[in-house]
């Protein structure tokens, strides 16, 4: 339970801290955060996805989940397509990158170690109205410990 803590605190520094480094002119709608659910290896998880938009075409992606009995948090950083599609209400952006993810061992007697995953993601974030978006991703490790692929799926609030 305290890796959960310690976990989520370093999330919410994570935010505060890019919140405060923003550019004055950052426009509205660029950085979210909300539910998420992170599904792969038999078992889903539910935890917290966030986007903080860096330019036009750069973004960071801190993320925390709570699987059974452990925290997995991290960041990933990803290049983001943005498409021009007048006239719709639904946006679409692609994005690609890569992520570090720590997972803080199984939570049970005797623990586990941790572990560094670092990931290849992609998908696609889809603003449907001025403050909500969904956003669905593949995360495919690139490290060769015991992780494997997953698909993570949300909503999140535009600010």
């Amino acid at each position: 339970m305290k890796k959960n803590i310690v976990a989520l605190v370093m999330l919410c520094s994570s935010v505060v801290a890019l919140g405060m480094s923003a550019p004055a002119k950052a426009e509205m709608g660029k950085n979210t955060i909300g539910p998420s659910l992170n599904i792969g290896s038999g078992q889903t998880s539910v935890g917290i996805d966030s986007k903080f938009g860096v330019s036009d075409s750069l973004s960071i992606r801190p993320f925390i989940y709570f699987p059974n009995g452990g925290t997995i948090f991290g960041s990933g950083l990803t290049y983001d397509f943005n498409l021009s599609n007048s006239g719709n209400k639904v946006q679409i952006t692609p994005f690609v990158g890569g992520s570090v993810g720590v997972n803080s061992g199984n939570g049970g007697p005797g623990g586990g170690p941790s572990q560094t995953t670092v990931s290849f993601i992609g998908g696609a974030d889809f603003a449907v109205t001025d403050s909500v978006e969904l956003k669905a991703a593949l995360d495919v490790p690139l490290s060769a410990n015991n992780t494997s692929t997953s698909v993570r799926i949300g909503a999140g609030f535009r600010f």
